[in-house]
């Protein structure tokens, strides 16, 4: 036999195969392959009306778009149910959350992270629901009364939804936290006994704080530099005054504003270094963490005095005046987290 003959059995084959499963069977029309037809007909129908109208979506489209899939959730359902072809895994069917996915497709069309969130959290719930429908309602939608036997096994399939409901909206609300407040991150998920970071290789784990310190130090070194030396004194002696609007300012440049409400920014009282000064900025969070009582970070700047030539006219052969300005240099590292121990001790 040719290549060509070769090719003409086996896509006669795949015919006759795609024709047994999609056609009803002979004599009945009552079957779920007519559900799978009608909604393939509305697809193309509204797919030719659409290309009729590009610029505008008519009410025949969504209506057809739409029966489209109930016809198609409606097969779907049928071919899996338990009469038909159900779908087991360790002899559990799964044929009732396949349906309910395309449920949940059809009626939240997850197209944004919103819509995908509802999605999944009713995606347990509504997988029961389509398992528990046949025990309550017959085929001729009379009702029934459902076995002691089925009802012990709906009721525990029930709470096990539950509890995975319950773990995904809990997976929804752990990346609120962690999307408002980043530094929740600086605890480290490592050691959660529940709670487990898929990201952990692509997100930055650094602490707002960071940013807060650096921001401070910029705006001081901005606030100090070349300021005369008496008025640096005087800023430092009103150093809390000036720390509230400084830390104002920064706390309003973090990436993750609503996490501001968990920093305190403070000056403590500056140490002498020779004719200058040396000041340890300090962003303490109060905010929630996973060990021990809390962290803080530092960060530490050089305010020292130098001398500046005064441009004013002297006579002949006198030294140039000079006077004291302020010169401010803050350390580069990136601040790390220091943990405050059970007691009140800085580890």
């Amino acid at each position: 036999m040719n290549a060509v003959g070769m090719m003409q059995d086996f896509f006669k084959e795949l015919f006759e195969q795609a024709k047994a499963i999609l056609l009803p069977p002979k004599k009945t029309y009552f079957a779920w392959q007519t559900l799978l037809l009608l909604s393939l007909f509305s697809v193309i129908v509204a797919a030719i009306l659409d290309a009729l109208e590009p610029n505008g979506t008519p009410l025949s489209v969504q209506v057809l778009s739409t029966l489209s899939w109930i016809f198609l959730t409606s097969a779907i359902w049928w071919a899996l149910s338990k009469d038909q072809n159900p779908i087991k895994v360790a002899g559990f069917s799964i044929s009732p959350w396949i349906t309910g996915a395309v449920l949940c497709i059809f009626l939240f069309q997850p197209r944004t992270p919103t819509r995908l969130r509802w999605a999944l959290s009713c995606w347990p719930m509504i997988s029961t629901a389509i398992k528990a429908l046949p025990y309550f309602v017959g085929w001729e939608l009379q009702p029934k009364k459902v076995k002691d036997k089925d009802l012990q096994e709906l009721v525990v399939t029930t709470l096990v939804t539950l509890l995975i409901t319950s773990w995904i909206l809990f997976h929804f609300r752990v990346q609120d936290w962690v999307s408002n407040y980043p530094s929740l991150l600086v605890s480290g998920l490592e050691q959660s006994s529940f709670v487990y970071d898929f990201d952990q290789g692509d997100r930055d784990t650094r602490t707002q704080g960071v940013r807060l310190l650096e921001g401070s130090a910029d705006a001081i070194e901005e606030d100090l530099d070349d300021l005369p030396w008496y008025q640096t004194e005087r800023w430092l002696v009103n150093r809390q005054e000036q720390m509230e609007r400084v830390s104002g300012s920064a706390l309003r440049t973090l990436d993750a504003p609503t996490e501001k409400i968990f920093w305190r920014l403070i000056l403590p009282v500056p140490r002498r270094l020779g004719e200058g000064y040396l000041i340890t900025l300090r962003a303490n969070w109060l905010g929630p963490v996973a060990r021990d009582d809390g962290f803080y970070l530092e960060k530490s700047c050089r305010i020292m005095p130098k001398d500046a030539v005064r441009q004013i006219p002297v006579e002949q052969d006198k030294p140039l005046p000079t006077s004291k300005l302020t010169e401010v240099t803050c350390e580069e590292i990136i601040p790390a987290v220091k943990w405050i121990k059970p007691g009140g001790v800085n580890g």
